[in-house]
């Protein structure tokens, strides 16, 4: 029998970002590609980084704003290899029920430079566009579900959450007033990454991880009840129902083939380009490579999966 390599790989949260990887995991596929991977939680993007960029991990699931900053700030040489989920909604408090209703409206802003802030930013500037105007930030903390809570008890009129926070927010009288997917923002900022020095020497092992993950992404996309129950695992809900809704509201739209995407990257650099001059003339194509999801696809065997 063939000895599997050990690979480390980490998270930034075990939420909906996280999924197609998790369903890799407990379904046994990176074994199949020859890979013994230990799973990680490291809370946050930039954690994620940081473990790539010490050795301490080979892959990382990770949205895409904190790993472009650290990237134009010389602390990491970070690409992403394979597209990943991220699904985000402007929640708006109860009584505000469409965009209209935004004008004036205090749009909660963590100003961590995380996904979420940045995808604030992005909307407030978008609505501006629109002819929604007198939107104005106020400042955010802690935990989604005191998000939640701020929100209800009218500490600020919306907030950018993500499912399955989202759907609680909406399950109890607030507004799912924006998809972000309208402008183009899902599937779009987030996915597997790697350090450009290991990729350039292992690419055997990225070229295994990617094919398992994207067997995996197909497991994700064919067999709702496994995956709501990986889900739920990790995400530690009691509540099946909303795990159920979290994957339904999330599937429509997501890719079978994952290249990993500019478009949203090119968004996100613009919004971040207000502080970080760097971003302004920094090229989207250069925080990916598609090498290997390339090679996968040109050969057929993404077609194979869907095939049988």
């Amino acid at each position: 029998m063939t000895e599997l390599m050990p690979i480390a790989a980490a998270y930034a949260t075990p939420t909906q970002g996280a999924g197609p990887m998790l369903v890799t995991l407990k379904a046994g596929l990176f074994e199949k590609h020859g890979l013994a991977v230990e799973a990680q939680d490291r809370g946050r993007a930039q954690s994620v980084v940081a473990g790539l960029m010490a050795g301490e991990l080979q892959f990382g699931n990770l949205a895409a704003p904190s790993m472009l900053r650290m990237v134009l700030n010389g602390e990491a040489d970070v690409v992403f290899l394979a597209l990943g989920i991220n699904q985000q909604f402007l929640v708006s408090r109860p009584g505000l029920a469409n965009r209209k209703d935004l004008a004036g409206a205090r749009l909660g802003r963590s100003g961590d430079g995380a996904i979420t802030d940045i995808l604030t930013l992005f909307l407030q500037e978008q609505l501006g566009q629109e002819g929604i105007a007198g939107t104005t930030l106020v400042p955010l903390a802690g935990t989604n579900d005191s998000q939640v809570a701020a929100l209800l008890h009218g500490e600020y009129d919306a907030v950018v959450l993500t499912p399955p926070t989202a759907i609680e927010a909406q399950r109890r009288g607030c507004h799912l007033v924006i998809d972000l997917a309208d402008y183009g923002l899902n599937y779009s900022l987030g996915g597997i990454a790697a350090r450009r020095s290991y990729v350039a020497a292992h690419p055997d092992l990225a070229q295994a991880f990617i094919t398992a993950y994207i067997e995996g992404l197909h497991r994700y996309r064919t067999d709702r009840a496994f995956t709501v129950s990986v889900l739920q695992e990790f995400s530690g809900r009691s509540d099946r129902s909303l795990i159920e809704e979290h994957y339904d509201m999330t599937m429509p739209g997501m890719p079978k083939t994952p290249y990993p995407r500019t478009d949203g990257l090119a968004k996100a650099l613009r919004v971040m380009a207000r502080d970080l001059p760097a971003a302004a003339s920094a090229d989207p194509a250069d925080f990916v490579d598609d090498r290997f999801v390339r090679e996968l696809d040109e050969r057929g065997f993404i077609t194979s999966l869907y095939a049988s």
